[in-house]
């Protein structure tokens, strides 16, 4: 009999939707392997067991032990969760609207841009956000994040990324951000003006650079000739 042995229990009950109290079970396990399971039912006050007893034990179990669950275990459990719930309701009950933007990054090495859907603040966690093109979902295999972030305030974030070619650009595809929350009565559509003005995505045609070349060239001949102009009555 030398050694270490452990018994644990563990043990949950349940308050309905209308804040009745429902059953409560339990699982007791000795070194990690389950002994004996129990369910205490409410509504007729009785305890059942997957347990097979002898029937001396049985009689004294049947009569002694459910009290502990009628006046004790049971009661407290229900006056936990009322306690608690009430306490939290207002925070797990709350809804926190989204704010959502659709940004826009210039990609140098390729001439395109990364497009990030971001959603942030929001409450509860759950969250569907999808990137449109032209008013149509960008397959899967082409976004990348998604996943559900903590912020530090109690609520979360989200966003998703996809990779537009310089091609693409060029055609002037219509991209927009869709999110549904439960704080939001309708879909929240978020769109991105094609206004590139930063990156390789804003070009800029031979023409103008030699215009802005000759302008900066007759702004030095001016200033030059204005100098030489006021040694010579100097």
């Amino acid at each position: 009999f030398a050694g270490f042995y452990v018994f644990q229990r563990a043990a949950g009950c349940e308050l309905l939707e209308n804040n009745q109290p429902g059953g409560l079970a339990s699982n007791d396990a000795y070194n990690g392997e389950t002994v004996e399971k129990e369910y205490y039912d409410a509504s007729h006050e009785t305890l059942h067991t997957d347990q097979r007893w002898p029937e001396i034990v049985h009689e004294v179990w049947s009569h002694k032990y459910p009290l502990r669950y009628r006046y004790i275990y049971h009661p407290n459990c229900i006056e936990f969760i009322r306690r608690n719930l009430e306490k939290e309701r207002n925070r797990l009950l709350k809804k926190v609207k989204p704010r959502v933007r659709l940004l826009q990054n210039a990609l140098t090495h390729s001439g395109g841009a990364q497009l990030t859907c971001l959603a942030t603040g929001f409450y509860p966690r759950h969250i569907n956000l999808t990137l449109l093109r032209d008013g149509q979902p960008v397959a899967d295999h082409l976004i990348t994040g998604g996943e559900v972030l903590p912020n530090g305030d109690e609520t979360y974030q989200m966003r998703k990324r996809m990779v537009v070619s310089a091609e693409e650009l060029r055609e002037k595809h219509h991209y927009t951000c869709t999110v549904t929350h439960l704080s939001l009565d309708n879909k929240l559509d978020i769109g991105l003006d094609y206004k590139f003005a930063s990156g390789p995505a804003a070009t800029v045609s031979p023409e103008v650079v030699v215009v802005v070349v000759l302008v900066v060239v007759a702004g030095i001949l001016f200033l030059a000739g204005f100098i030489m102009m006021k040694k010579r009555h100097a």
